[in-house]
């Protein structure tokens, strides 16, 4: 339990075996649909109901990962994120359920990583994922994301969710990165 291959390859075998529906996010999927960079954890995105978490905690606590159990039902029904532990390495779940976020389900793709293959994002997807929150780190891998994939993206369907997004936020600078970014 001392590495995050090992740690991605146990969560990853736990969610196909018990068929949830989820996408790798965060650094992993970054790292393989970017530019490669160093992480010491797993994102996850989730499309379970906030009312199916504790069920959920109970079967990962069966399968050797730890957690608070308390604070982190109480977390994932505030919050619709929780934390779990496996080893020396922690996996971040996000609970997912926006018309985007189904919509990058049905898109999901299935990559091979750290020897077991895993449900991502198509880097459209992941795009999205990123502009919203648009930390500095989230547009470095964002550009990688672009120059990797130029010419390749689907640019009626990023320009489609980033308006929607921005409506929804109330912020067009979303939209307006997205066309910023398709320039690159």
């Amino acid at each position: 339990m001392d590495s995050l291959p090992e740690t991605f390859r146990k969560i990853i075998s736990f969610l196909e075996e018990e068929k949830f529906d989820y996408l790798v996010i965060g650094e992993l999927a970054s790292a393989t649909l970017g530019e490669p960079r160093m992480t010491q954890d797993v994102d996850i995105c989730l499309f379970i109901k906030k009312l199916e978490v504790k069920e959920f905690l109970l079967k990962l606590k069966q399968e050797g990962f730890s957690f608070d159990e308390k604070g982190m039902i109480k977390r994932a029904k505030e919050r619709g994120t929780f934390q779990v532990f496996y080893g020396n390495f922690h996996i971040d779940f996000i609970i997912l359920s926006t018309d985007f976020e189904k919509s990058a389900l049905k898109r999901k793709q299935k990559i091979k990583l750290y020897g077991i293959e895993a449900s991502f994002p198509t880097p459209e997807d992941l795009i999205l994922f990123k502009i919203v929150p648009a930390r500095l780190m989230d547009m470095m891998d964002i550009e990688n994301i672009v120059i990797r994939h130029s010419g390749k993206l689907d640019e009626k369907y990023l320009l489609s969710w980033a308006q929607k997004l921005s409506d929804e936020a109330e912020d067009i600078r979303i939209y307006n990165e997205i066309k910023r970014l398709l320039n690159l």
